[in-house]
């Protein structure tokens, strides 16, 4: 089993679903520790989509990026572990890879014309997730009885059509189910069931697990306390074959995907 990639979340922001959300130089801190505990890539985003969340202005947006990006972007392993922006809107897009950027994390899955305009002048990779709405709107969800599997690959085949349209290569792409974005949590559940089908359709999966609310299925820990049921998902989904897990803590991720990789 090769080892997923991990991207370590940064939360540039006051009001993260799981409490963990950090400005200014605590959360360049934090972004710290995670290169300590091993991580692949740094995501870093400012505006929180947990649900009802409050939508961020770009200016306010990279406001809050700016002097953590400045911070980051010349340490001696940038290169080594890689820096994404977590944004939906172009000109944030635009500023983060004048400053250095090397990914754009795009959860609206290419929405903007702007945006794909902006990529489209670049070579970063970009992730496009699926969502019915950003910020998360809890009663718009997929229809309960639907194949969640197959409407993710449908989604996947047109997204990628409009990112060529847009100019953006396919190979450039990472695709991202969205969990708890428009899905219920039993159907969030059955994409990580179900992970092999999408990683058997091609191209590069991402997965973004880590605490999320769907795991009130087995637990009433609050966020913040779902590290361990996090953990044996990520297990199942470096299984299936996902090149890249999101999560908060990276450290023990990292021990147990290089034990199983041996």
């Amino acid at each position: 089993m090769k080892r997923p990639l991990l991207m370590g979340i940064v939360n540039v922001t006051p009001d993260s679903f799981s409490g963990d959300g950090q400005l200014g130089e605590a959360a360049v801190a934090a972004a710290r520790r995670l290169v300590e505990a091993g991580v692949d890539i740094l995501d870093l985003g400012a505006e929180s989509t947990r649900p009802n969340g409050v939508a961020l202005a770009p200016d306010e947006e990279w406001q809050r990026l700016a002097p953590v990006l400045a911070a980051l972007a010349g340490q001696a392993w940038h290169g080594r572990v890689h820096l994404s922006v977590d944004t939906r809107h172009a000109g944030t897009a635009a500023r983060a890879l004048n400053a250095g950027v090397d990914i754009i994390n795009d959860v609206s899955g290419l929405a903007d014309p702007e945006l794909r305009e902006v990529l489209a002048a670049q070579r970063c990779d970009v992730v496009v997730m699926h969502a019915l709405s950003v910020p998360v709107d809890p009663a718009l969800t997929l229809p309960p009885d639907c194949d969640v599997v197959a409407e993710i690959l449908a989604w996947k085949a047109a997204v990628t059509q409009t990112a060529q349209e847009a100019g953006i290569a396919a190979e450039r792409l990472v695709y991202d189910p969205g969990l708890g974005f428009g899905k219920t949590a039993r159907q969030s559940l059955e994409l990580i069931l179900s992970a092999e089908r999408l990683v058997a359709s091609g191209g590069r999966w991402l997965v973004g697990h880590s605490r999320k609310s769907f795991l009130k299925l087995f637990t009433s820990e609050p966020p913040a306390r779902r590290d361990e049921l996090t953990l044996a998902f990520s297990a199942a989904l470096a299984h299936a074959g996902v090149q890249l897990l999101r999560v908060h803590e990276v450290a023990r991720h990292k021990a147990l995907l290089d034990e199983l990789s041996r």
